[in-house]
């Protein structure tokens, strides 16, 4: 099986994990949960819109203290690693993506866990595209930056937060499409590449419209245009490659969360928590929104 195909089974069998396990009457009605704080493992950097969105959800619907703990590495696969690691008592949780679940497995040579085998997926949280970053040394639009890198005698540099994450499998499937010429350079973190990005050592990098958008206001970088079907709400006057004639560079970076494998039965009730109140459901999407990305309601 080609790396095309075994990623698009591994994505499908990803997200139809995540619906696995509806919620029985059985399951609600069990003891109450939980009786402690809860820890979240972020795959991460500190200071994600991600740590916002799980500490807010969750420690308003459960009444209990949710402390984030950010274990980024490998684009995200350490942090899931030690999710898989952990016990699976429901007090220990994490952050799954389409990165860590789905193309990290089909792309590294010896996977760290098996998505399907390893964990209980819980809820999808979030749903976020992606954007074209880039410096001010290079082109202003995409049309203009394509010519000048497909001019170029040496590869050009993409920033990414590590092997078979999202924004590098964008980045080379625009290099396949365009015909140019990448070097990945992976980084621990978003400060890191946004530093490189900035001074010129790096080209391009893929990543989420919230990442990005202060910088890009403020004139420091450039957003050429967004990975998805439709413009991004965080910039509605960068064009979506497909407008740019690139039909394929359509997909969305989906965002859950998900237990170590084997959970007690009455666990999976978390996901019922996870669209939070009325009103706070309502802050959640609106935060997401203004960063280009939208909440999924799993009630």
């Amino acid at each position: 099986m080609s790396k095309t195909k075994q990623l698009q089974v591994t994505r499908r069998h990803a997200l139809e994990v995540l619906t696995i396990g509806a919620l029985s009457p059985a399951a609600m009605a069990a003891e109450p949960f939980p009786t402690k704080g809860i820890k979240i493992i972020v795959p991460y950097s500190p200071g994600s819109s991600t740590d916002f969105l799980v500490s807010e959800r969750l420690a308003d619907q459960l009444k209990q203290t949710v402390t984030v703990d950010n274990k980024p590495g490998a684009g995200g696969v350490v942090g899931t690693q030690q999710l898989a690691l952990a016990a699976p008592d429901g007090y220990t949780l994490g952050i799954c993506s389409l990165a860590t679940f789905a193309m990290a497995p089909a792309t590294l040579k010896e996977p760290l866990y098996d998505a399907t085998r390893d964990f209980s997926p819980l809820s999808e949280l979030i749903s976020t595209d992606l954007v074209m970053a880039t410096g001010m040394n290079t082109p202003a639009t995409l049309n203009e930056f394509v010519a000048w890198a497909t001019s170029q005698t040496k590869p050009l540099f993409l920033g990414t937060l590590g092997a078979g994450t999202s924004g590098h499998f964008a980045g080379f499937m625009l290099g396949k499409a365009a015909n140019i010429k990448w070097e990945a350079i992976h980084y621990r973190n978003n400060a890191d590449w946004m530093t490189a990005l900035m001074n010129g050592d790096i080209h391009a990098v893929f990543t989420g419209p919230s990442v990005v958008q202060a910088h890009v206001k403020a004139g420091k970088m450039r957003a050429l245009a967004s990975v998805s079907d439709a413009r991004s709400p965080a910039y509605p006057d960068i064009p979506t490659f497909a407008e740019r004639g690139y039909k394929d560079m359509q997909f969305s970076n989906w965002i859950g969360i998900a237990a170590p494998a084997k959970v007690p039965t009455e666990i999976p009730a978390l996901a019922m928590t996870m669209s939070g109140t009325p009103q706070r459901a309502m802050k959640c999407v609106a935060a997401a929104a203004s960063a280009g990305a939208s909440v999924t309601s799993s009630g």
